[in-house]
């Protein structure tokens, strides 16, 4: 079973930049760290991707996470809302020459608590 991630976890693009981590419930943490649940990282920021802004070749940095297609838990939920496990990926808005906008897990940050 996956570790749960929370706001100490590390949250990648493909290109290094970070993703910022704010969880919307407060009810379950994990050594001080809220737990992260569906529908925390749309809309997520993300500083330092390294893919350059080029209108000519029409590419643009990561800046905000799009969507989620993986990583939710079907045993564990705060609020009635699934938490989210270190297996999550998904899309950014970046624009690269070759598809490359994804974002996944780098660290769950803890190993206290997993879940299916």
């Amino acid at each position: 079973m996956p570790p749960v991630i929370t706001e100490a976890s590390q949250v990648t693009c493909a290109h290094q930049g970070i993703v910022t981590l704010k969880a919307s419930q407060s009810l379950l943490t994990i050594e001080a760290a809220a737990v992260l649940v569906d529908g925390d990282l749309i809309g997520a920021t993300i500083a330092g991707c390294t893919t350059p802004l080029n209108a000519a070749s029409g590419t643009k940095p990561c800046l905000t996470v799009v969507a989620m297609s993986a990583g939710a838990a079907t045993t564990l939920s705060v609020g009635g809302k699934p938490v989210l496990l270190a297996t999550a990926t998904g899309t950014t808005d970046g624009v690269t020459a070759v598809p490359s906008n994804f974002w996944s897990v780098q660290s769950a940050g803890q190993t206290a608590i997993t879940a299916d």
